[in-house]
């Protein structure tokens, strides 16, 4: 991840020494020992998005995926706490240009009315969206444990809530005639990630 990292900012022209301790501060955070984050963190989520990052030829992606859970809580929207966060790290960055600025901040979920009427980045959002959820068409066994530490991270629901919930959001997956937006990744992952759901579903309907 430090080698993806160094790439991107290398990019923006960002000092080293930036750059440096901002990947130390983002890969500190992330790895906070909290049930709250025990996939969305440095270890479980990052990790398996490395070598999609790695491949990854669009830096402002890179980018909102790095600062995407810097916040994170499951219960409510991070968003604008993210935005905020990776605009301290343009400032520090020296960062100027307010076109990457607004469209990472955009990938990131910050909904405006300009770019709700001017946006055309969806080949950006549809890539940073199925990186996110490449983690549905893991092997039935890495997808149980995901599972199992997703359900770590809304402890302050009980049983009978948690499965109601989790049901209505995996049933709606299945309603997309595409879980993933891309073809590259449709091609891939779809088929193994329908029938991670499907198990899933049966599991928590027992």
């Amino acid at each position: 991840m430090e080698e993806i990292w160094k790439k991107v900012c290398a990019h923006y022209d960002v000092p080293d020494q930036v750059a440096n301790e901002w990947f130390t501060r983002i890969q500190q955070h992330l790895s906070t020992d909290s049930p709250s984050r025990a996939y969305h963190n440095w270890h479980q989520m990052m990790q398996r998005k490395e070598s999609h990052l790695a491949e990854c030829t669009n830096p402002n992606i890179v980018l909102a995926a790095f600062f995407q859970y810097y916040h994170f809580d499951g219960n409510r929207s991070c968003v604008e706490q993210n935005c905020e966060v990776f605009q301290e790290f343009c400032k520090a960055a020296t960062i100027e240009d307010n076109d990457t600025k607004s469209l990472v901040c955009n990938l990131l979920g910050r909904k405006t009315p300009e770019n709700e009427v001017h946006w055309c980045h969806d080949d950006e959002a549809n890539l940073l969206q199925d990186v996110d959820l490449v983690v549905l068409a893991s092997s039935p066994e890495e997808y149980k444990h995901y599972t199992t530490l997703l359900r770590s991270e809304y402890a302050n629901l009980n049983d009978a809530t948690y499965k109601a919930m989790r049901i209505k959001v995996l049933e709606t997956l299945l309603l997309i005639p595409s879980i993933y937006a891309t073809g590259e990744y449709h091609d891939k992952y779809e088929e193994q990630a329908r029938a991670n759901i499907r198990s899933e579903i049966l599991e928590l309907k027992k």
